[in-house]
């Protein structure tokens, strides 16, 4: 895995508004549709999901095309992951069928093999500088109220296997602190994240951590947050 924290410097030097999107699970025309109410510039602003594009929804495979856009950006989502693993694993292959995944196992081989190679450079973690803030990025969970902690443990992949794999699988598929909010408290050396996963009906703030999935595919309400930075 490449890149697995995925860093933008002086984003308020690069860009003149910055958005974060909740999980777009394939509805491509709503994102445009929010995009065009927002007077989205496609030349100056930018646009960073937290992961899940693909699946459940009618459009996976333009979805895909975001990846490549110069003003889109994103962390991988657990559905990102179950192409990349449904491609090569029958059991991650029946998980994700029954989840909205069978549009990917309708494509040629080929069609399959790309998406996976694309999929597989998209990073787990986003951390965001500007002049001002630190802006974290993860697709489920974040079990530890420490950032910096996080980011160091998933980065030493090569000397602790295990406790990486457990930490990597936790931020795609975890749902603890928004389930168990007692037991988590603010996230430390960060001033804000954003997370997806987990259908909410409208944003919720757990400290300084906002959960962004309002359920597009289902609820026809996708979350665009404009960043204050």
């Amino acid at each position: 895995m490449k890149e697995m924290c995925k860093v933008i410097q002086d984003a308020d030097l690069k860009y003149q508004n910055i958005y974060v999107v909740g999980d777009i699970h394939g509805c491509y025309s709503l994102l445009m549709k929010e995009l065009a109410n927002l007077n989205f510039n496609f030349e100056q602003d930018l646009l960073i999901s937290v992961g899940d594009i693909v699946d459940k929804g009618p459009q996976s495979y333009q979805c895909l095309e975001l990846i490549d856009k110069k003003w889109f950006t994103m962390v991988r989502g657990n559905h990102e992951e179950l192409c990349i693993q449904g491609n090569y694993n029958s059991y991650f292959r029946k998980i994700h069928e029954k989840y909205g995944g069978e549009w990917f196992y309708a494509l040629e081989n080929t069609a399959k093999n790309q998406i996976v190679a694309k999929l597989k450079k998209l990073p787990i973690m986003l951390e965001l500088h500007t002049r001002r803030k630190k802006i974290g990025i993860v697709h489920g969970d974040i079990q530890l109220d420490d950032w910096n902690a996080l980011k160091a443990r998933v980065e030493a992949k090569n000397s602790d296997v295990t406790n990486t794999f457990l930490t990597y699988a936790e931020i795609l598929w975890g749902r603890s602190r928004i389930k168990s909010r007692e037991d988590y408290g603010t996230v430390q050396n960060i001033d804000e994240i954003y997370l997806g996963h987990t259908v909410v009906e409208t944003m919720v703030k757990l400290n300084n951590c906002f959960f962004i999935d309002t359920g597009a595919y289902q609820s026809n309400h996708l979350t665009l947050v404009k960043l204050d930075f």
